[in-house]
């Protein structure tokens, strides 16, 4: 047994056996007697046949890597997306493939020496920078070339098949991206930082991280070596534990015990808060909509849930000119800090139209409702908008920020916000500023938004929809227009319609959608917009209670059409029976029932009752209560499609439940993989 101190990048504890990347890259005299980093042998020189297909060698191993960033990015959720996204942009920059191409064609050297040779120099190069932004990314050129390196010589990929503490000198996020989470129980590496890319990946997983001794690495490997010489048997190996900053290798029986109890211990402590959380059974949430911070104790003192639109456009309409970052990032903040973890999600800002600084030069309009206003100022005036965007993504390291963009009508106005933000983040980063990238939405307030929702909820975390300037621009009516009254109708089929199919589009996404217009305290339109699933309604701070009521009201009628004395078998937004896509269900055939969208993969039981039945797949369970009725709980899937895929059984045939017992859980990107959305539906007969 041996003990070393590292430093922690992501804290917790893991026991489990060592997994080891090895670094293959090693450096041997290449032409004239340069020094090339060479992995097996001297570089060869390229006859002119051989050439072409050298170049085609390279450019498929090139396409594949990209692709495996795309897909990870995929995966990733949008703060790690950002982080594949700037992998993606190392390996296509001229400094690296590009450079590499070039000399493959020009000097006819093989790939693989040359890839070999631009990654080590450029990450010797970039390790070199004074800028600790530039040089912590030399890990990540490293890691890019071994993965390059892989696919050039058709490497077998390193596979882990028990659940592992990962070993390396270094590690990249696109080496990490080949691992399955799930066979990752920790990360130790010789070079590392706490900041570092592989570090946000590790702590968005919740996997321990260790880092900072190459003499740690060094033993293990070769322990790993001796034990994998010693003996063929795959129960070998060496066991290490990772503990408050201390690595223990090859620990012995009791210790390992007890480190593999105090794991499973934090993991299901974990499991039971995040179980008692979901317990609560969700409603349409109650938030407030404010213009400045000193509205944050009578939004507190009102009941709202959460800050649902920080209209930041009234910080800029003073005389003296813009404010400043420092201005705005101690405003945002004080909000963030007040909100005490409840969601705060804050717009940018909303100029134009009816809202003009006086201090800000624009263009005379005849229509400005329809001219330059929202997104539309801010790019024209990108030294203002990344102002805001700085002093915002340094509030969302002190609370629950979500940013919001007005005046959205198109999907490439997010991508070009989102990839301004993360200019602005790697300055900060560059500066040691601290600042957190925040979840990124979208107001619904423009007819196009509505109707290519689908598209938008690729590419944001939420929606809100703004019913103001929605029902003025559905109905070509201003809606500040004298005299006629009677033609605006903000309940107007046409636009509960655009609602409807925002509401739908972010459900099959699995992003929340947001009131955040007068139509949400509306009393006549609360029913309505529960009726289509809304899953939250922000007001303004005098509205909140009587909306709450309303809010309370509409969702009991709405569950009245449920089957009685049920508990939701799972955490979502309710379906009516009616609006169930699935003509079994929704004719009522199999009797009385109610769609849930799950907002997580637990399933519970709805009632006391014993478990009558269990699909072999998973997707369904049967229930009888005490007084003769028959329950059904269904996940609406094509289980063909999965394969059995996606559903784990707690609850078998014959046990006896407690409403509200987890008895089904089912992997939501499993099932999101394969191009399915679930709805869970509960039937009731007698």
């Amino acid at each position: 047994m041996k003990e070393y101190s590292l430093k922690i990048a992501q804290d917790g504890i893991a026991a489990g056996k060592a997994f080891c990347l090895e670094d293959r890259v090693q450096r041997t005299v290449g032409p004239n007697g340069t020094d090339w980093p060479c992995s097996t042998s001297e570089p060869g020189i390229l006859t002119a046949a051989d050439r072409n297909a050298e170049i085609s060698r390279f450019d498929a191993a090139l396409e594949k890597l990209n692709q495996e960033l795309a897909a990870a990015a995929a995966k990733a959720g949008e703060d790690n997306a950002a982080i594949f996204e700037a992998e993606r942009m190392i390996l296509n920059d001229e400094k690296f493939a590009g450079a590499a191409r070039a000399i493959v064609v020009n000097e006819g050297i093989d790939a693989t020496t040359v890839i070999e040779n631009i990654g080590t120099q450029l990450a010797d190069e970039m390790s070199r920078s004074d800028n600790a932004y530039i040089s912590q990314r030399s890990d990540d050129v490293r890691g890019m070339t071994e993965r390059f390196l892989h696919l050039l010589r058709g490497d077998a990929a390193d596979t882990i098949n028990e659940a592992s503490i990962l070993v390396a000198d270094e590690l990249s996020p696109v080496q990490l991206s080949t691992v399955d989470p799930a066979m990752l129980l920790g990360i130790i590496t010789a070079k590392g930082a706490p900041t570092s890319h592989v570090s946000i990946l590790a702590g968005n997983m919740d996997i321990p991280y260790y880092y900072g001794s190459d003499e740690a690495v060094a033993e293990i490997k070769e322990r790993v070596r001796r034990a994998s010489q010693s003996s063929p048997d795959p129960e070998s190996g060496v066991r290490l534990i990772l503990n408050d900053g201390k690595l223990t290798i090859d620990p012995d029986d009791a210790a390992y015990v007890m480190a593999e109890t105090a794991m499973a211990e934090a993991k299901a402590t974990e499991q039971r808060l995040e179980q008692e959380a979901n317990s609560n059974k969700r409603r349409t949430r109650i938030y407030a909509n404010i213009t400045s911070a000193k509205d944050i104790d009578a939004l507190l003192e009102s009941g709202a849930e959460g800050v649902g639109l920080f209209r930041t456009e009234f910080l800029f309409l003073g005389e003296e000119g813009a404010p400043t970052e420092e201005v705005q990032f101690q405003e945002y903040k004080s909000v963030a800090e007040a909100m005490t973890g409840k969601e705060t999600i804050i717009r940018t800002m909303d100029l134009g139209s009816d809202k003009k600084a006086g201090w800000l030069k624009m263009p005379e309009e005849k229509n400005p409702a329809l001219g330059c206003r929202g997104l539309r100022l801010a790019f024209l005036e990108e030294a203002l908008f990344r102002t805001q965007l700085r002093a915002l993504l340094r509030a969302s390291a002190y609370g629950n920020v979500k940013v919001m963009i007005p005046m959205i009508a198109s999907v490439w106005e997010v991508d070009a916000v989102r990839a301004e933000m993360h200019t602005c983040a790697e300055e900060l980063y560059a500066e040691g500023v601290e600042y957190k990238i925040p979840p990124l939405g979208i107001m619904v307030e423009t007819p196009a938004a509505a109707m290519i929702a689908d598209k938008l909820a690729e590419v944001v975390d939420f929606f809100s929809i703004g019913t103001n300037d929605l029902t003025q621009y559905t109905l070509a009516l201003d809606r500040e227009a004298e005299g006629l009254d009677d033609f605006y109708d903000p309940c107007h089929e046409a636009v509960l319609r655009m609602i409807e199919r925002t509401v739908e589009a972010g459900h099959e996404h699995h992003i929340p959608t947001a009131i955040c217009g007068e139509l949400g305290s509306n009393p006549k339109a609360i029913k309505l917009l529960i009726e289509r699933g809304v899953d939250e309604l922000s007001v303004s701070i005098g509205k909140v209670e009587a909306t709450k009521a309303k809010a309370a009201e509409a969702e009991e009628a709405l569950a009245a059409s449920s089957p009685k004395a049920l508990a939701a078998p799972a955490d979502g937004t309710l379906i009516p029976m009616d609006k169930i896509p699935d003509e079994a269900f929704a004719s009522g055939t199999l009797g009385e029932c109610v769609g849930i969208i799950p907002e997580n993969g637990n399933i519970y039981a709805p009632c006391d009752g014993i478990v009558t039945g269990v699909a072999e797949t998973g997707h369904a369970i049967t229930f009888e209560t005490a007084d003769g009725r028959n329950i059904l709980v269904h996940a609406g899937l094509d289980t063909v499609t999965l394969g059995g895929r996606g559903f784990t059984i707690i609850a078998k045939a014959g046990d006896a439940v407690k409403q509200g017992d987890l008895v089904l859980q089912m992997d939501l990107d499993i099932i999101q993989d394969a191009g399915l959305s679930p709805m869970i539906i509960i039937a009731q007969s007698e």
